[in-house]
């Protein structure tokens, strides 16, 4: 019997649909992955590397340093030579050497090196080029640890996942530290919101801190499963949570603008996929947010002290005060000046570092002080001004490619693989950062600058892996794996050998600068303390002796020799501090204190013509410093040299209209030349300015009395000694020609005010009465006198509030008056 054939067996792959067993394949891969050891034992330093760049420049404390930024640029040096050291000790990396040019072979990377090029290029525009060369091994520190980063992502993406569930732990810390602090400062243990600083170094650094993390729990939210899923939730809400109390006005317009992009990224992701994961994904995130706000509300609004501070406000409030606050912001002077320098500075920029030396030029002719803006609170435009043009839009590039690449990938439907989801990392963490980039300036600060490396670093290589042909595709890298990308770079080796070597010279030096800088930070700490106490005892040769050669330029602005001039001129050596000063021209040329120190060295040596000529000096850098212009204007006068002192006054004036020292200067100093009309406008404009100032008050009564009193004293003499007399119909003649020469005296319009009463002159007596309180402070005598007229006049109910105003005041007549003709009525 032949024996029937049966249906061939059906391949069920064959009915997908070619791109969801594409999905299922890569779900597939993605498992297999997996499933594979967390890390090889040899690759386990790698991980240690990247926790030490993450850890312990992060919790570096400062070492008697004036700001952990030295201590930390240090660490980070040495841990870039250690780091840099064990990767040629790699067997892979020391037989494929090529493989480190492979950072360059992204756009990204490409930028970041070009931009390392053009602040090199940079120093040969630089005023100060011992602030470029600090600042250059700074940049170049961060360069170096991302570079390393990337080098070991290149091994084993996974390595991220370990740093993203880090950075997620520690921005729970961070959080619960704010928190912390928060409830002392609700029970009156921390003065204010902007003493809360954890381990960072103030207030600022920390909600940057806080601020940038946010995508490591984002991440982990959107990713992942299970404890680390709620780990990435509850990094969302703490993050989000903190965030509103620290109060940074700047990251509240980043995460309302973070969370409109994620909006719009998730409801994409649902319309083009149907799946209800990223409507969960949105609502877990918008419900983080949703309950920091409602908390945050809740504990501004019935917790919190009553003040009227700022950092307390509402969330609406303070955005509010951005508009009021841009009216007249340093800030914002600062970003205009900034684009002025580049105007001027187009190609090459002022150099780098260079931005707080430079912008002193500009500053200094508005800043009335020594305060400075020693950063321009925005490192796109910052960096623009010292490396130029090109140097700032190569640093804007390398966040574009990032994004760029993020946005390939999306279009790609690359989402299932890790590469994608670590340029998600990537892109969404630059985002962040470049909020914080935007209002503040992270370049300078260390503990922000390496989740700024890790970010940078996952997007490189996550960029390598995308840019490889789809065959080979890899999650991870081992040396296996890369054996034939390095084949294609064998012809390299030669490029990076030569690149390695110019990387340890210029890291060793780095890390000899840094550690000077450190020395130098130490002494700097010294030196502010002791001018904040205003004590400059403590001997002038510890610091002749004690500050290394760089930097020559404090961290606030001030060159190195003129805070050593500072305990010169105290102990009196003046001499000293003439030749100490008298090479420091080029070190900061804009600030203005070398030239004021020299001036008194001069004057105190009795040499004024040289004490005038750097006086003047001093003036044109810095007009408004008054402390200069009472020197040179004193000078001036000791030269016989009056008529150029008064214009000099009054420019001052018309820009500077708090000083009350200059006030009684120059009210004084015109009173003293005849002047008495040109002192008076001076005082009058300061009474009013600062009405409870005594040495005000006592000066504006004296050349009150010579202005309106003493022209007129015989009329004045007249009009009292009838008065005393109880002439008052005599006394009245002389009180009008009195109040008409003279109409600014009370107490004038008190004295015709009682002639008229007692003349009978009721409603005579009720307007000088008004005259007279409208003029100065309430006198409740006057008030029962005019409630006396008022009820001569007719006017009961007038008089008895009058009377009642008296006797509350304590005035006995008011008392009794009230009690006679109005207690009856109540």
């Amino acid at each position: 019997m032949t024996k029937k054939k049966g249906k061939p067996p059906v391949r069920k792959d064959l009915h997908q649909r070619p791109e969801r067993q594409g999905r299922k394949n890569r779900r597939h891969k993605y498992r297999k992955e997996q499933r594979k050891p967390l890390v090889e034992p040899s690759m386990i330093p790698y991980g240690f590397i990247i926790l030490a760049y993450f850890l312990v420049v992060t919790f570096t404390p400062n070492w008697m340093a004036l700001d952990t930024n030295a201590t930390k640029f240090m660490t980070l040096s040495f841990l870039n030579l250690l780091a840099f050291g064990y990767l040629w000790t790699r067997p892979d990396i020391k037989g494929q050497p090529g493989v480190l040019m492979r950072f360059f072979d992204t756009r990204a990377g490409l930028a970041f090196g070009f931009f390392m090029v053009a602040v090199l290029l940079s120093f040969t525009q630089a005023t100060n080029i011992l602030e470029s060369v600090l600042h250059f091994t700074k940049l170049f520190s961060v360069f170096v640890a991302t570079f390393i980063i990337a080098v070991i992502l290149m091994r084993d993406m996974r390595y991220v996942k370990m740093v993203v569930v880090l950075g997620a732990l520690i921005l729970l810390i961070d959080s619960v530290a704010v928190f912390v602090n928060i409830g002392q400062y609700i029970q009156g243990e921390v003065r204010s919101i902007t003493d809360i600083k954890f381990v960072y170094s103030n207030k600022n650094i920390l909600a940057s801190a806080i601020f940038v993390k946010i995508p490591f729990a984002m991440y982990l939210w959107m990713f992942d499963r299970g404890r680390l899923k709620i780990l990435g939730w509850l990094g969302i809400f703490t993050g989000l949570l903190a965030t509103f109390f620290m109060a940074t006005r700047g990251f509240y317009v980043g995460t309302i603008v973070v969370t409109l992009v994620f909006l719009v990224y998730c409801g994409y992701n649902y319309l083009r996929e149907k799946e209800m994961k990223h409507i969960r994904l949105l609502g877990g995130y918008v419900g983080a947010l949703v309950l920091a706000l409602v908390l945050f509300s809740a504990v501004r609004s019935n917790i919190y002290p009553h003040t009227h501070a700022r950092h307390t406000q509402a969330i609406g409030a303070q955005l509010a005060t951005i508009q009021d606050d841009a009216r007249d912001s340093n800030r914002i002077n600062a970003w205009f000046w900034s684009f002025r320098l580049i105007r001027e500075n187009p190609w090459l920029g002022v150099g780098t570092g260079n931005w707080k030396i430079n912008i002193l030029e500009h500053e200094n002719q508005v800043n009335t002080g020594y305060i400075y803006l020693y950063k321009a609170h925005n490192d796109f435009i910052e960096n623009t001004v010292e490396t130029g043009i090109a140097g700032g839009l190569l640093y804007i590039l390398m966040f574009v490619f990032i994004f760029w690449n993020l946005i390939r990938a999306y279009l790609y439907k690359d989402r299932n693989t890790l590469r994608y989801r670590h340029l998600f990392l990537a892109g969404f963490g630059l985002m962040f950062y470049g909020f914080d980039a935007f209002f503040n300036f992270p370049m300078d600060r260390p503990e922000i600058q390496m989740v700024f490396a890790l970010y940078m670093a996952a997007g490189i290589v996550a960029t390598l892996k995308m840019d490889r042909p789809e065959g080979g595709e890899q999650v991870t890298a081992s040396a296996g794996d890369l054996e034939s990308e390095e084949q294609k770079q064998s012809r390299r080796p030669i490029f990076a050998k030569i690149l390695s070597v110019i990387f340890v010279v210029l890291m060793l030096g780095s890390a000899y600068i840094l550690t000077v800088n450190y020395e130098s930070s130490k002494m700097q700490r010294i030196v502010f303390q002791d001018i904040m106490r205003r004590d400059l005892n403590r001997g002038a040769d510890k610091f002749l002796e004690g500050f290394p050669f760089i930097p020559n330029v404090s961290i606030w602005g001030e060159s190195i020799n003129a805070l050593t001039a500072r305990y010169l001129l105290q102990e009196n050596r003046y001499r000293e501090v003439i030749e100490l000063l008298r090479p420091d021209a080029r070190i900061n040329p804009w600030d203005g204190r070398r030239e004021f120190f020299m001036a008194r060295a001069f004057k105190n040596l009795g040499k004024k013509d040289s004490a005038l000529v750097y006086s003047q000096k001093a003036y044109e850098i810095k007009p408004h410093y008054f402390q200069n212009v009472h020197l040179m204007t004193t000078l001036l006068k000791e030269k016989n040299r009056e008529n150029e002192v008064g214009p000099i006054l009054d420019r001052y004036l018309a820009n500077e209209k708090e000083n009350h020292e200059a006030y009684l200067y120059a009210a004084t100093f015109f009173n003293r030349q005849g002047e008495l009309e040109h002192a008076w406008n001076h005082i009058d404009t300061a009474y009013q300015v600062m009405p409870y100032n005594e040495e005000i008050e006592n000066l504006y009564n004296i050349l009150h009395h010579q202005k309106f009193v003493a022209p007129f004293q015989e009329v004045y003499r007249q009009a009292v000694d009838y008065y005393r007399d109880n002439q008052y119909a005599e006394a009245l003649p002389y009180l009008t020609e009195y109040i008409e020469k003279a109409p600014f005296d009370q107490g004038v319009y008190r004295m015709r005010a009682f002639s008229h009463y007692y003349l009978n002159n009721y409603e005579e007596a009720i307007a000088d009465i008004n005259q007279a309180l409208e003029k100065g402070e309430e006198n409740f005598s006057l008030v029962n006198l005019r409630g006396v007229c008022l009820r001569n006049l007719g006017e009961h109910q007038a008089a008895c509030e009058d009377f009642r105003a008296a006797m509350e005041a304590g005035i006995e007549s008011g008392e009794a008056n009230f009690n006679n003709f109005c207690r009856q009525e109540e």
